[in-house]
Formats: C-alpha cells, sequence, structure tokens
C-alpha cells in the first residue's frame, strides 16, 4: 500500500499529511482529509456565493431602473456559473474530464437553480418582508447547498474523471487512529 503523502496532491497536503499524528492538530488535519471534498466545496461555494451574488447586484444596481428584475437575474447568471464551474472544476472536483462534456452538464444543473429563481424570485418579493436584495441571498445560499450532489454524480460524474493520485485522501489503515 502506498504511503499517505504519495497521494496527496499538491504541496499544501503534502504538508498536512505530515501532521496527522500531531497531539494538537492531528484531529482537524484528520478530517480535513476525510472531509475535503465537502470542506473545499463550501469554501468555494461561499466565494461563489458571494461572486455571484456580487455580480448580480452590480448589474441590478446599474441596470435595475431599465431593466425588469428576473432580466438582471438572468444577466448575471452566465458569470456565476463560469464562475463557480472553474472553482468546483478545478479546487474541488479536481476533474480532468473534457470541458465540453462537463461544463453543459455542469450549466444544466444551475439552469434548474435559475428556472426555479425565475419562478419563485417573483413571488418571494410578494410575500415576504424583505427586499429583492435579501431575498437574492437567501436564494443563493440555498443553491449552494442543494447542487453539490448534482455536481458531484452528474456534473463531474464523480470519480470517473479523476485519475487514481486524485482518490479521496482517507487512508482506512489510519482509521483506529482517528
Amino acid at each position: 500500500m502506498q504511503p499517505t503523502a504519495a497521494r496527496t496532491s499538491n504541496r499544501v497536503e503534502r504538508r498536512l499529511d505530515g501532521l496527522r499524528a500531531h497531539p494538537t492538530v492531528g484531529g482537524p488535519v484528520r478530517f480535513y482529509f476525510r472531509r475535503r471534498e465537502q470542506l473545499l466545496y463550501l469554501a468555494v461555494g461561499g466565494w461563489n456565493t458571494v461572486f455571484g451574488y456580487g455580480v448580480w447586484a452590480l448589474l441590478q444596481y446599474v441596470l435595475g431602473e431599465h431593466l425588469h428584475y428576473l432580466v438582471v437575474v438572468v444577466l448575471s447568471w452566465p458569470f456565476a456559473v463560469l464562475n463557480a464551474y472553474l472553482g468546483y472544476r478545478y479546487i474541488v472536483f479536481r476533474s480532468r474530464g473534457p470541458v465540453l462534456k462537463e461544463l453543459p452538464r455542469f450549466s444544466l444543473i444551475y439552469l434548474a437553480t435559475l428556472l426555479v429563481n425565475l419562478a419563485l424570485l417573483p413571488v418571494a418579493l410578494r410575500v415576504l418582508p424583505f427586499n429583492i436584495y435579501v431575498i437574492q441571498a437567501l436564494f443563493t445560499a440555498v443553491v449552494v447547498v442543494s447542487s453539490y450532489l448534482g455536481h458531484k454524480y452528474y456534473s463531474f460524474g464523480g470519480a470517473r474523471h479523476r485519475d487514481a493520485s486524485e482518490s479521496p485522501r482517507y487512508d482506512p489503515s489510519l482509521a483506529k487512529r482517528d
């Protein structure tokens, strides 16, 4: 069996791997390696939320008086999707699959959320006591959480496109020490 450090893919993870047995930081390091994908998904999803919301809010502020708010949502969508795709492809799932196959699949997940957003935003504006900025922020945060499984198993196809060296970092032989 390969040593764990040989299976990690970048310099930071190789250094972290050496800290698994450390009495103070070993627990969090082992947790990171067990939940690496989920933790990175939340971090990248947080960035995507800030970025996507920022693009939408800027366009809403600049174009809101001239365009209907649903048109602004549609205009901001491609920027948010492309940013999210790059982060999830290269940082979270480390996919090696063909972009021309993955990007449309990835976009389909977000197209579903766009359609739900377009349907629910007018209703939410009438029913909820919040302004459009608060409602859109709430919706954007929900998208991060709800899209994980779609991206993991559909957009990037799970482990199908990863190299053997890109397999999960958790070493079952270390389970007794965790």
